[in-house]
């Protein structure tokens, strides 16, 4: 067994254990053993599921993330590995096992807004005038301190969608309107990813996985989100049942 990472939803559910048709909510503490399933999917098409999904760092288990509950996993040899640094890599292991988890739907809400907030003078300068990204980025880091409302924060949305359809398609304006956008998405890891993207299309085009703002994205997630898990989850997981 090894220590790995994954996201799950508000309600602590599985998507795999969901597919095999079991919804109990994960435990602090507890083991599951997967039993692999296959189901039809229609018009002759089936979907199978052989084992729980986790990603070797953080970062590339939040590129995956279906859910704000950032989880540190024990679990055993994987039975695949996939994925590519762009979309994040995934191990499939046949038992998991959850030492602590924490809802960092906040941190990643801030993320994104810093993220956005970075290349927004590159929409700017060609539309000066036009706040509605930055009021969005702004929307996006109130909601992530529960002073703004969800709906708030959907208007803040339709807005920065409207500023993104203004510039030139392509264009890195666009782009960074775009990122602006995402802060705001209804949810955090979606806000988070659509924010670097966006972001790292802006400011290195198609160097965007490779390039500078991507590093530096890395670099600022590993400051701010993977260091506030660092210490709760050691106490978490020494604390958890054996």
């Amino acid at each position: 067994m090894h220590r790995a990472y994954h996201f799950l939803s508000e309600d602590l559910r599985s998507d795999e254990d969901m597919i095999a048709g079991d919804s109990v909510p994960w435990r602090i503490g507890e083991m599951r053993t997967y039993t692999p399933v296959t189901i039809d999917a229609g018009d002759g098409e089936t979907v199978s599921q052989v084992g729980y999904r986790s990603s070797p760092t953080l970062w590339d288990a939040f590129l995956q993330a279906d859910g704000p509950i950032a989880c540190l996993m024990e679990v055993s040899q994987a039975l695949s590995i996939e994925g590519d640094v762009e979309a994040g890599f995934v191990q499939v292991s046949g038992t998991r096992r959850l030492l602590a988890a924490r809802d960092i739907g906040a941190e990643l809400r801030l993320f994104a807004s810093d993220c956005a907030e970075r290349v927004l003078y590159l929409y700017e300068r060609e539309f000066p005038g036009d706040d509605r990204p930055r009021r969005a980025i702004q929307t996006a880091r109130e909601h992530a301190r529960g002073r703004v409302s969800a709906a708030e924060l959907r208007s803040a949305l339709v807005l920065a969608k409207c500023a993104a359809d203004a510039a030139p398609s392509g264009s890195a304006a666009r782009s960074a309107a775009l990122s602006a956008f995402g802060s705001v998405a209804d949810e955090a890891q979606d806000a988070a990813v659509v924010a670097i993207w966006g972001a790292g299309w802006a400011a290195d085009r198609k160097d965007a996985v490779d390039g500078v703002e991507r590093a530096w994205q890395r670099a600022l997630f590993s400051r701010t989100v993977e260091r506030s898990l660092s210490t709760s989850f050691r106490k978490d997981w020494r604390s958890a049942p054996k």
